[in-house]
């Protein structure tokens, strides 16, 4: 039923907002303050914290706003100078002040992820009280809000940019486009500038409770399910941890983090299906990994040929020798 919903409103003329009706009576948006933004922002902090000592001052540029923009507004509140990109202009007056509002109350937890003090968060707060938009509130933080925007060609020079971050867009980008935008990421960090992803590989068309496992879609083969599921309104490619972590290394970041999460409890499910050839050569563990956090390093031109050389995971020696570069939970 979810896939045909989106997938109707998808060949229809008007179909995008009516699409996002839907979303307001039935999805995530019918009540912004439960939404699992707000806990994705802090989560993108303490890595910002962990690799870069903070966010206060850097100049960070996101990847796909999204229609909730708690983890662009989360950056800027603790003290982020944040350029955030989108395909399409999803951040509506109303869910910009909904999403506002739900900081005055986790201004706390903002302070705790983010290291800055809740003075500031709060001051910052105030200065954005009487914004009608989120493009005016990023403007008044110091940043800006740019869709519909081609993220493969962003207006910065070249090494201008701190962190690069993105918040579960990556799965969603068609796989031609994401070598360009890894490529332009690259391009305008700064050397030694830090990447921030956020990555889910499971069926979207599955929540819980449907029934069907949410990993039960690594059974249609690329041709199926491009041409059936992926449409203008959704779009997931189904790349799995290995294969993201490749395109990485191949476009010159250097792993420094990799926090896994995989489904052991669907392996059984999965070991029973006849799983699209594309797959097959993947070990359960990879198969069944259902999130990635991962944090990267800009590696300089100059030692780009070393790491071409390493196939691990480990792709470039950067992280602290009592951390590990990947992590299972």
């Amino acid at each position: 039923m979810k896939w045909g919903i989106s997938y109707t409103f998808s060949c229809l003329p008007y179909g995008r907002p009516l699409y996002e009706k839907i979303l307001r009576r039935f999805g995530e948006l019918s009540q912004v303050s439960s939404s699992t933004r707000f806990r994705n922002a802090e989560v993108l902090l303490k890595m910002g914290r962990r690799w870069c000592g903070g966010v206060d001052g850097q100049h960070v540029v996101e990847l796909g706003t999204g229609w909730v923009s708690a983890v662009p507004l989360g950056f800027g509140l603790a003290g982020a100078r944040v350029d955030t990109f989108d395909i399409s202009y999803l951040v509506a007056d109303d869910l910009f002040r909904q999403t506002r509002d739900v900081y005055r109350n986790r201004s706390e937890q903002l302070a705790r992820a983010s290291g800055t003090a809740p003075e500031k968060i709060r001051q910052r707060l105030k200065k954005i009280e009487l914004a009608h938009n989120f493009s005016e509130a990023c403007q008044l933080l110091g940043g800006s809000y740019h869709a519909p925007f081609d993220t493969t060609a962003l207006p910065f020079k070249d090494g201008e940019v701190d962190m690069v971050i993105s918040n579960l867009v990556l799965q969603c980008v068609p796989k031609d486009a994401i070598p360009l935008l890894l490529q332009e990421s690259w391009r305008i960090l700064k050397p030694g500038g830090v990447a921030l992803h956020r990555i889910r590989m499971s069926d979207e068309y599955s929540p819980p409770g449907s029934g069907r496992n949410h990993l039960e879609y690594l059974k249609y083969s690329e041709r199926i399910w491009n041409r059936w599921f992926n449409h203008s309104l959704k779009h997931i490619n189904r790349l799995r941890a290995p294969q993201f972590l490749e395109l990485f290394r191949q476009h010159g970041f250097g792993c420094l983090e990799c926090i896994r999460k995989v489904d052991y409890e669907s392996i059984p499910h999965l070991q029973q299906l006849t799983l699209a050839p594309s797959f097959r050569h993947m070990s359960w563990e990879d198969i069944a990994t259902t999130n990635i956090n991962v944090a990267l390093r800009k590696i300089p031109v100059s030692e780009k040929q070393h790491s071409t050389t390493n196939k691990g995971f480990s792709f470039f020696p950067l992280f602290p020798v009592d951390v590990a570069p990947i992590m299972f939970f």
